[in-house]
Formats: C-alpha cells, structure tokens, sequence
C-alpha cells in the first residue's frame, strides 16, 4: 500500500496539519518539528497527493474555534462565536467550529485530540474557548499549531504569561459594581458565586477589595450550591436569609444567579429593589426585559469576538510571534433593580 500522510503524522509523532503546512512550506510551523517531519518524508518515501496538495495551496486560510466543555447554546459562547465568525469573514478567513470535551486530569499525550487537530489537519490557526485546562493547552503547543485563548475561561492551576489570549477586566467590573451599592448608602451587601471557578473568584475579589476599601467587612457565599446558575442563586439566597444575616444588596456573579436570588427573595415577600437591591453579571438578553430591568456589568461580547479574530489572523501574518494579551473594560447597566437605602432616601427628604 502506498505511504499516506497518516503514515507520516505517525513517524513524526505529530498532527496530520503539521505535516501539511511541512508540504505546503506553510509559515508557523516550530523549526525541529519541520525537521522531525521532513525525516519522516525522507525515510518513508513519502510523495504528496499532486491535487490534495494544490487544493490546500489555492483554499482560504482556516481558523478553527474550539469550543471544550460548553455547550453551543450557551449564549457567550455563541455570540463570542458570532462575531469570530463575522471578523475573519471580513478578512478573507473560514472558521470552522469544532466542539471538544475533554478530561482535565489527563495526561497531554492522553487526549483524543479534535479531529480538526488529529485526523484533517486543515486548521491555520486556532481560537480555544470554552473551559479550557493546562494539559490541552500543552498539547496543542506540543503540535506546533498556533492559537489564541480566550482568557477569563481558563481554569488552569497556573497562571499563563500575558500573551496570545484575550479577556476581560472582571476585577474593576465587579469593584465599580459594589462601589456603586455603596454610593447609594449601602452596608450589608453580599456576594454570591461560586470560587471556586476562576472567573466568581475574580469578580469575589473586585467585590471584596472594594467593601475593604470603604471600611467594611465583605460577606459573600461563595460555595456553589448548585450546578444550575439559577438554582445556585436561589438556594445561596434561602441560605443567607435562613440565617437573619443583615442584608440590603446583593452582587451576584452572574445573571442567572441573580434572577434565582430575586424569586428566593419575592417568595419571602421581599421586593427588589424597595427591600433588597440587586446586580448581576454579563448582560445577558433577558437582564433587559425583567421587571424593573436588572442592574448588571456588561461585557461586550461582540468585542470579545472581534479581538479574538484580530488576534489570530495577526498570528498568521506573524508566524511564531507572541502578541500581548488584550483585556477589554466591562460597563455597568444601571437599570431598576438597585436604589439608596430606604433609610439614606428618607433622610435626605427629611433634611431638605
């Protein structure tokens, strides 16, 4: 049988995409496995498929979008998507969406790659979003393959350099949050998120610092209850309130988490916000539409997208250059669930 690329991956212990941006003569590529593979050739006899080779010359470049440990519908991740999508199109670049679940208590060399990775071989250059961990960051650097990370997402145990990777400014985010509750006469405000995942734990920190910094003593239930971000909020709620801990606001690290602490609140007959003020996190669709509309920190999706694209296509232009890492600001929403402390508002009548 005649010597196939696969034969060639093998011998080189690499993805069938190194090997084809080797023949190609594709820039990005690490020069000792350019070498590994080159060997390969030589000792396998190897000879490239004529037309495969002249297609892969002629096609646009392909960035591929990984997405591990998430689902398409979740809405970040979809409109993130979105816009990865809209930005490479504009620069003459396909994007192929793969989805990837994977164990993070494997070994690098354990993983059954992507196939995008492991069998076609066709991806440039890729966007990891999702829930990413260290082994398959390790293993598609292990490739050669260039990449960009999205930042906020990643659970590794340590922390990465700043580079190739975009984010979010979570800490300010959550800091101008709290300060907020604050300015409006606040004291007893709680933090709900679970911080176990680095991005809560960021946003807990934000939080944290700034109550610190007003003098006050930070209180947040930050042990995930519940898998289900609405269900966490509603049982950390019931929670906090079954223990009489004063409270008048609360900063939850999520939207979904705020919703299920509202209705644990309305169901113990407190409204939001004549009783208790409320901010979420994200902005998602539905923050808008509640009734008053829910006071939360934007982060701009779209924007997210479109830096991720920016980013990866400056990776190939510039093979085997680390770009700086971009972290984008977020925006409150002030809406109609957060007000001055009743006490604080009817004070301020009295003395006028």
């Amino acid at each position: 049988m005649p010597v196939t690329i696969k034969d060639v991956a093998k011998r080189a212990k690499v993805a069938i995409g190194t090997v084809s941006r080797v023949i190609n003569d594709r820039p990005g590529v690490d020069p000792g496995l350019r070498e590994r593979v080159e060997e390969a050739i030589r000792e396998l006899n190897y000879r490239p498929n004529a037309r495969a080779r002249s297609f892969v010359q002629n096609s646009s470049p392909i960035i591929s979008f990984v997405q591990s440990n998430r689902k398409l519908l979740y809405a970040f991740h979809s409109d993130v998507l979105q816009s990865v999508e809209e930005s490479c199109a504009e620069e003459g670049y396909f994007v192929l969406f793969t989805r990837y679940n994977y164990d993070p208590d494997k070994k690098p060399s354990e993983l059954l790659l992507p196939k995008v990775l492991e069998s076609h071989g066709v991806a440039d250059c890729l966007i990891l979003a999702g829930m990413n961990y260290e082994n398959f960051i390790e293993a598609v650097e292990a490739l050669g393959v260039p990449y960009v990370l999205l930042k906020n997402t990643y659970t590794g145990k340590n922390p990465r350099p700043p580079f190739d990777q975009v984010g979010w400014d979570d800490l300010s985010g959550s800091y101008e949050a709290t300060d907020y509750l604050i300015e409006l006469g606040h004291r007893d405000i709680w933090y709900i998120g679970d911080a176990s995942l680095p991005w809560y734990r960021a946003r807990f920190e934000g939080y944290q610092q700034a109550m610190r910094d007003h003098g006050l003593d930070p209180r947040g239930q930050t042990i995930g209850l519940s898998d289900n971000l609405y269900a966490n909020g509603y049982a950390c709620m019931e929670m906090i309130l079954d223990q009489g801990q004063p409270l008048t606001a609360v900063f939850a690290g999520y939207d979904d988490i705020a919703h299920g602490a509202w209705d644990a609140l309305a169901r113990r007959g407190l409204q939001v916000p004549r009783d208790v003020s409320l901010i979420g996190y994200h902005d998602e669709d539905q923050a808008q539409f509640k009734v008053p509309p829910l006071t939360t920190v934007r982060v701009d999706k779209f924007a997210i997208g479109r830096q991720l694209a920016r980013m990866a296509v400056e990776k190939l232009r510039s093979p085997g250059k680390r770009l700086p890492e971009v972290i984008l600001p977020v925006t409150l929403m002030r809406r109609g669930t957060t007000r001055p402390l009743l006490q604080e508002a009817r004070a301020s009548e009295a003395s006028s």
